[in-house]
């Protein structure tokens, strides 16, 4: 079943790419990949969705590459970049900003493997901007995740299939309040060189956040949000696959009515 689990989705200012699985000792996984993301409406403090004041618009552009890389069979080490365009509209502002955003570097490491396979990952988050900066790029502050990560294949009905768990904890230097995440994902393998995907990303802050996000509706010190996606990959080559699709936020608190597309490219080295 291992050999259909190819395909990867790609979403969320925090993008969940490899599950479980790791790359065996020299192998190197790629992602370079653009992701848009836009808001007209968000999630007041009673989950209900309101329009911005005075019209406002937000609308965000990332370039990234993600990379995993095979130290040994079980152990691996990723990291992720991204280059953000921001800019916020309304009757009385056009705030825009670039930059690289957040640099995400850490290890993976595969705790066993029997049919279902189970990892643990460990994040450092290092902020490469100014939070000076309107619309703000990010919070601004360091940070470190611990994830868990389960991952398998199954039949379904005449299609093989495969399946990504993963539950985390976030914790911000400060100012800003910690994160419970979760993510779901399932994807049929089509044809043989054709996989659809559906998954849904979650986000619950623990407790209150102390600043404002400066114009940047897509990101707040405290909040609760759900998004789906699903998308398509396409293998092009022998060890590459295209990876395109939507999203759009399910639900939320204190947070932009978030939606858009994504794409992004699969290369194994």
């Amino acid at each position: 079943m291992k050999k259909y689990i190819f395909a990867l989705i790609l979403v969320l200012h925090d993008l969940l790419f490899g599950g479980a699985w790791t790359r065996k000792a020299g192998e190197i996984l790629l992602i370079p990949y653009y992701y848009f993301y836009q808001a007209e409406n968000y999630y007041d403090v009673n989950w209900k969705i309101k329009g911005f004041d005075n019209g406002g618009y937000f609308d965000s552009n990332r370039f990234g590459l993600y990379l995993e890389y095979g130290l040994t069979n079980r152990l691996n080490f990723i990291g992720n970049v991204a280059f953000v365009l921001h800019r916020w509209i309304d009757d009385f502002n056009y705030k825009s900003s670039s930059g690289f955003g957040d640099v995400e570097i850490g290890f993976k490491f595969k705790i066993f493997e029997t049919g279902i396979i189970s990892s643990i990952q460990f994040t450092g988050v290092i902020p490469a901007y100014s939070v000076d900066k309107e619309p703000i790029l990010g919070f601004g502050r360091y940070a470190g995740e611990v994830r868990f990560l389960f991952s398998g294949g199954i039949r379904f009905i005449n299609f093989d299939s495969y399946f990504n768990l993963e539950a985390s904890f976030r914790k911000f230097q400060k100012d800003v309040a910690s994160q419970v995440r979760f993510q779901v994902l399932y994807g049929v393998h089509l044809s043989k060189n054709l996989q659809g995907i559906v998954q849904i990303d979650g986000v619950n802050s623990i407790g209150e956040g102390s600043f404002s996000t400066k114009f940047n509706p897509s990101i707040e010190t405290d909040y609760v949000e759900g998004r789906l996606s699903v998308s398509m990959a396409y293998k092009f080559a022998s060890k590459a696959w295209i990876n395109t699709g939507f999203y759009h936020n399910l639900y939320g608190k204190k947070i932009g009515v978030g939606k858009g597309f994504f794409v992004g490219m699969w290369i194994e080295i």
